[in-house]
């Protein structure tokens, strides 16, 4: 027993001590290895099946830039279809290896993660030849979208929405129904990035220097489907006009037509889910420059001024009073400063508009149906007059409205002169009209079946305006 023990004990230290010297011996060939490799590409590692361990990563970027030299300049891209052809050198696009990303990813192996385990089984993966890194290539953009801009109008169409209409006494029940009055057609364009990822995989290819010079493909396209087709009516359940809400814009200046026919496109065909809050400024978008509006006098920071998208509102209170007509809860609404004479024009009276500054105020309504909302828009620029209608599936409720009724008016106050050094003494130009203040109300009530759904009185209160005038100090 006594030998067994000594025997056991003896046999414990021997492997205690083996296991201690080989862990010393791994560890010191490993701090040998990361020393001898530190800031180099571990071995084995494989950019297009050439191994490039041993090196820094701005000296094998440097490596890749002499090997691949030029070499995609020679190749050549033809995309074709029956109406027009582009077609593109690799000098052109100025198709080079990315030499910088492929040296990166090669001085990543090994190094790529906080934990020492897997970076480890990446080394041993790399020194077995198991990574294989691919050949990355760039190119500019630029070039290639002025050739596809160029045979563009040969092959792009645009999506041309369904346009309904109601028309009364029809179908089985004799209530009316919505029917196309247009039909809608699909739209066409040229797959941009389809042909620049056909193009960045060919060149990748071309790294064994086995492809051919000339790569012929089928120009990509891909259809654009309207918002809304010819089916929607049907499939949605779309049946009926729900409401409808008119304003005119005579004497307006063009940037503020042009910018009420902008918002009325973007607003129309809309559809409104049930139970949905439909968003104003999130349906518009941007109001700037950048996305198309032209500049016209809007209300801001107390005055009227040049800026981009007036006329907006004109598009924003035509749809208020469609939703007004159509017995919709109306979640958000904001009165103008003072009353704006365009409001008034067609023989409505103040208190029926809504202004919007995207992202704030906005107008807003909710589709308390069972059935979803279409919005519709027509812009009638030869009688200067915008319609919107809701079209959608009734259920009964009836609309009355009272008004608008104006409880007071107030007179506007004095004029304002504003010096403008800009303008010579004595040249006076007028900014902003005076206006009228008034204290307005309506009153809505919407019900169905005997069943009250909205009673509301809505007051707007417009502030007395005055005329603004520029008055010229500049003497020289």
């Amino acid at each position: 027993m006594h030998r067994t023990r000594a025997f056991l004990k003896t046999t414990f230290f021997f492997l205690l001590g083996a296991t201690v010297t080989a862990l010393s011996i791994s560890a010191a060939l490993y701090l040998v290895f990361a020393a001898t490799f530190k800031n180099k590409v571990y071995p084995g590692v494989r950019v297009a099946g050439v191994e490039v361990s041993g090196k820094s990563e701005p000296e094998l970027e440097k490596e890749l830039s002499l090997r691949y030299a030029n070499s995609l300049n020679s190749l050549s891209f033809v995309f074709s279809d029956p109406k027009a052809t582009v077609s593109a050198t690799g000098k052109e696009l100025n198709l080079r290896p990315d030499t910088g990303l492929m040296a990166r990813r090669a001085f990543s192996i090994g190094r790529q993660t906080p934990n020492p385990y897997y970076n480890f089984l990446q080394i041993v993966a790399a020194w077995q030849n198991q990574i294989n890194l691919p050949f990355e290539v760039n190119f500019d953009e630029k070039p290639l979208d002025q050739k596809i801009d160029t045979v563009a109008p040969k092959i792009e169409k645009v999506a041309v929405d369904a346009v309904y209409q109601f028309v009364p006494n029809s179908g089985p029940d004799r209530r009316g129904r919505v029917t196309a009055f247009r039909p809608s057609e699909n739209g066409l364009s040229i797959d941009r990035e389809k042909i620049k990822e056909t193009i960045l995989a060919a060149a990748k290819k071309s790294a064994d220097y086995r492809q051919p010079t000339t790569a012929t493909y089928i120009l990509p396209t891909q259809v654009i489907y309207p918002s809304v087709n010819s089916s929607t009516a049907d499939s949605l359940g779309i049946k009926t006009l729900l409401g409808r809400g008119e304003s005119y814009f005579y004497d307006s200046i063009p940037g503020r037509v042009y910018n009420i026919s902008l918002g009325a496109s973007k607003i129309n065909g809309s559809l409104v889910a049930p139970g949905e809050t439909f968003s104003f400024d999130q349906a518009i978008g941007t109001v700037s420059a950048v996305f198309g509006f032209a500049k016209a006098y809007s209300i801001k920071e107390g005055k009227t001024v040049l800026d981009d998208g007036g006329g907006v509102c004109q598009v924003s209170t035509t749809l208020y009073r469609a939703v007004l007509n159509a017995g919709l809860p109306v979640i958000a609404r904001t009165a103008h400063s003072y009353r704006v004479g365009y409001y008034e024009q067609g023989g409505f009276l103040p208190g029926l508009d809504a202004t919007v500054y995207p992202p704030d105020p906005d107008f807003r309504f909710k589709n308390d149906t069972n059935g979803w909302i279409l919005i519709q828009t027509t812009f009638d620029e030869a009688n200067k007059k915008l319609t919107f209608d809701l079209f959608g599936t009734s259920d009964n409720r009836v609309v009355n409205i009272t008004g608008p009724v104006i409880v007071s008016t107030a007179p506007p106050p004095a004029p304002i002169y504003e010096d403008d050094p800009t303008k010579p003494v004595g040249v006076v130009t007028q900014v902003d009209t005076a206006h009228y203040g008034a204290k307005v109300y309506f009153k809505r009530l919407v019900t169905r079946s005997g069943q009250t759904l909205i009673n509301e009185t809505v007051w707007s209160d417009y502030v007395p305006w005055p005329a603004r005038y520029l008055r010229g100090t500049k003497t020289n």
